[in-house]
């Protein structure tokens, strides 16, 4: 089918046809939209905490105060036993939880593979779908964590509580846009830490050195691929505030320049061509 037999073509603007192609120009662009959610989302977060513990001190009696934390402490003790894993119910929440967060990271990859960073569209594709529903079940679980956390506070400043912050407020702005941007999901990968603890749920590893070794490995996977989502967004995008220097890598370009660059090997085959990926 050509141009001119595509329905509805003709009313579609020169930039929204380039945008659609993954062709944004720097001005254009909306990095910064997908990131003020998160800022917002976050610092909202924060406030209602703080909020919360003002209104308790200062306007609450105790009679009032009995009574609510009554409520709040059943509602706790379930979601903290839940989360636990001490019971089959919360191995079986903490093992479909685990396989969430591989079914996000291997979407992110396929997105970021195939060359995503930012583009305009009319309808979702079926990875952005599934990615969409991924983020509704980690804000289930993001409430349920927030329910069971002993400081409200220290909870909305822990790793996983930030990687939520700057992944799932996104996928929504990304409805109101109209464009998606690939921007934080390599975040999710930092998750692949829970996996000694969940293979202990399962009885899989049961001795202190296995553990302790499968431990390093996850640790090094994830800042590993995570460092090399950053390197895949910077590189792509370009230096701001003009975005120039740029160059198209796909993630697992960035993956070996990034496994090169911290064994110190170094080919120089792959290297960064922005100013922040060198810094990096």
């Amino acid at each position: 089918m050509t141009d001119e037999e595509v329905p509805g073509l003709d009313s579609l603007t020169q930039d929204e046809t380039e945008c659609g192609n993954g062709i944004i120009k720097p001005d254009d662009r909306k990095y910064w939209c997908f990131l003020l959610s998160s800022l917002f989302t976050f610092l909202s977060g924060v406030f209602m905490v703080f909020a919360h513990r003002t209104f308790s001190c200062c306007f609450t009696n105790n009679q009032d105060r009995d009574k609510h934390s009554g409520f709040l402490n059943e509602a706790k003790e379930w979601a903290g036993e839940l989360l636990s894993g001490q019971t089959k119910a919360g191995k079986l929440l903490n093992g479909i939880v685990f396989v969430i967060s591989i079914c996000s990271q291997l979407t992110y990859f396929y997105d970021a593979q195939t060359g995503l960073v930012e583009k305009c569209i009319t309808e979702y594709p079926a990875t952005l779908k599934f990615d969409f529903l991924l983020n509704i079940l980690f804000m289930a679980y993001f409430f349920m964590r927030f329910i069971a956390a002993n400081d409200k506070l220290v909870f909305m400043f822990q790793l996983y509580t930030m990687v939520d912050f700057f992944t799932i407020p996104p996928s929504f702005v990304s409805l109101i846009l109209g464009r998606v941007w690939i921007g934080l999901r390599c975040l999710r990968i930092l998750r692949l830490n829970a996996l000694p603890e969940i293979l202990q749920y399962l009885n899989i590893l049961e001795t202190a050195r296995s553990i302790r070794l499968l431990q390093l490995v996850a640790m090094f996977m994830s800042i590993w691929w995570t460092a090399a989502g950053f390197i895949h967004i910077i590189e792509n995008y370009g230096d701001p505030p003009y975005f120039d220097n740029a160059q198209h890598l796909s993630y697992f370009e960035c993956v070996y320049c990034m496994i090169v660059t911290m064994s110190t090997v170094g080919y120089g085959d792959i290297h960064p061509a922005t100013l922040i990926g060198r810094l990096f």
